[in-house]
């Protein structure tokens, strides 16, 4: 299965982190799509590229991010009890804007650390 695909240890490699971080923009670049804020139709071709790109890229990296995050959080994330409980309910109700957050608040303040700490 695609879970089991990548080891853990990638998680926390320089590689992951920056995909991780490309994903969290990619994401935050179409919430104004998702929230009705960007109307394309009355917009030039050249204009609607961008868009046209972001929305096919878009959707790979959401769940990119999204299952990452969730993997990270089942396999090697060290907080602490309640904290784990309130980041699982962040990520569950949260959806991908949830892992944005716990992209920003706890994956890359401990994957930066764990990195520092193998070399």
């Amino acid at each position: 299965m695609l879970w089991n695909r990548f080891k853990d240890d990638w998680l926390i490699t320089g590689q992951a982190a920056r995909l991780f971080l490309l994903s969290t923009v990619l994401v935050l670049a179409l919430t104004p799509v998702f929230l009705g804020w960007v109307d394309t139709t009355k917009m030039s071709f050249w204009m609607r590229l961008p868009w046209g790109i972001l929305g096919v890229v878009g959707p790979v990296a959401i769940f990119f991010l999204w299952f990452g995050m969730w993997r990270y959080w089942v396999r090697l994330d060290d907080s602490k009890v309640a904290a784990k409980r309130a980041w699982f309910l962040v990520l569950l109700l949260g959806f991908w804007w949830g892992s944005c957050l716990y992209y920003f608040f706890v994956y890359h303040p401990q994957a930066t650390q764990r990195g520092r700490a193998e070399v």
